[in-house]
């Protein structure tokens, strides 16, 4: 496990320390090309860079310029934003040996447009959060790159019965560690990219519609997506869906206690993108997990999450078939007058995504959100993941299926100067 230390100082416009999850499809099924034949063809990546932030910049000012005219009871808002930041990486291709430091300048416009009710009753929000990211290495330029994030949170009651919400997130980057961020839990990041300065698409989408039966009765449908798609030889592209289906009980409506039971099956499909790592690796599998949880606020400042279920995969591989076991999850949130803070442990099956075997995943999280002034907040975002491969055979060289364990610990300051300027310093151990 490679290890590196991050310190990274940024000033940036109020909202920017805020992430939700996102959107974007117009990158996905588009193979860029790699920087050298980039070169090649005659195109210059640094001049590319300067057009595309003039662009934005340009885009950035209308924007705000429209944003300016509306009227205060207006439910859409738009806001562009702008961070800039310097950044010391001690191990910028994330190597064991042979470690590369460098300070990267990092520049992020970005625009934030949100659709919010102004009348008491519940009604459609909506999130759209875009920002990109020019990455300037001051010994490395040949690193120089441009990464994208883009977001989208939708919720809607679209009948009295009926209410949807959808996320969705989408990440393009050649920063390992800007492919970290995920809408469900992290389970560890695939060791030969991670370890690369490679271009890495993440798509990520997650939605439910529930349906109330009458009384306290629900029937919610789940839906779920995710596309990682890397250029590297010794790992596979995954592609999964997900649906399923889960019945609840209210058992406080003003607490929001529910208990419920669900079933739910992934479908994992992979695509080779040379060395295939382990036999059958890249043949298809489904997970299967059926399970019973419950949401309940002990007191009014502190709410767990808990489930139980049972798992088991099913393949024309032998090797993927048949695995199965006990899943749960277990996560309790203490909400104080400043702020707010979780810790969580969760079991699953899932694909071993570097080389698609059926893996255990064991993870342990914890986060914490805390002002300790009118204008410090501190932060932290921690999680340790341990895989356990099932019943594979190591048949190449290239293989990378044996058991790993990922550690993530990232602390956090932030410090309001005025209303719309923030500063913050973070540090990322991995």
């Amino acid at each position: 496990m490679a290890n590196a230390g991050r310190s990274h100082v940024r000033l940036a416009r109020s909202g920017m320390e805020e992430r939700m999850g996102g959107l974007t499809i117009w990158w996905h099924g588009r193979r860029l090309a790699p920087r050298q034949q980039r070169h090649q063809e005659g195109h210059s990546y640094v001049a590319g860079i300067w057009r595309l932030q003039g662009i934005i910049v340009v885009w950035l000012t209308l924007v705000a310029t429209a944003a300016y005219g509306q009227e205060s009871s207006q439910r859409l808002t738009l806001t562009p934003s702008l961070s800039l930041g310097e950044r010391y990486d001690d191990n910028i291709f994330e190597t064991r040996t042979n470690k590369q430091h460098d300070f990267i300048t990092v520049l992020s416009p970005g625009i934030r447009a949100q659709y919010l009710t102004t009348a008491p009753a519940v009604g459609t929000q909506f999130d759209f959060d875009y920002r990109a990211n020019f990455e300037f290495f001051a010994d490395h330029s040949s690193e120089n790159n441009v990464g994208h994030r883009l977001s989208l949170t939708l919720e809607s009651p679209l009948a009295p019965s009926l209410d949807v919400r959808l996320r969705d997130l989408f990440l393009l980057t050649e920063n390992p560690f800007g492919r970290d961020e995920r809408l469900s839990n992290p389970t560890g990041l695939r060791p030969v990219s991670q370890q690369q300065r490679t271009r890495t698409i993440h798509n990520e989408a997650e939605g439910r519609a529930d349906i109330r039966l009458g009384g306290r009765m629900s029937l919610g449908v789940l839906f779920g997506s995710l596309v990682d798609d890397v250029s590297v030889p010794q790992e596979l592209d995954e592609f999964r869906y997900t649906v399923g289906t889960e019945l609840g009980y209210a058992l406080n409506v003003a607490r929001d206690s529910r208990v419920f039971v669900a079933y739910q099956v992934a479908f994992e499909s992979f695509r080779a993108n040379g060395t295939v790592p382990s036999v059958n690796a890249d043949a298809a599998f489904q997970v299967h997990a059926i399970g019973t949880g419950v949401r309940h606020e002990l007191t009014p400042t502190l709410a767990v999450d808990a489930g139980l279920g049972y798992s088991f995969t099913t393949s024309d591989a032998p090797q993927k078939d048949g695995h199965k076991g006990v899943i749960g999850n277990v996560k309790l949130t203490k909400t104080f007058n400043s702020g707010q803070a979780s810790l969580g442990y969760s079991r699953r099956f899932s694909a071993g995504g570097s080389t698609g075997d059926v893996v255990i995943d064991d993870t342990v999280s914890a986060t914490a959100s805390i002002n300790l002034t009118g204008k410090l907040k501190a932060g932290l975002d921690s999680n340790v993941t341990w895989s356990n491969f099932q019943g594979v055979t190591t048949s190449t060289a290239t293989s990378d299926n044996s058991d790993q364990r990922f550690l993530s610990i990232r602390p956090s300051l932030t410090y309001q100067i005025l209303r719309p300027w923030s500063v913050s310093v973070a540090y990322i151990y991995v």
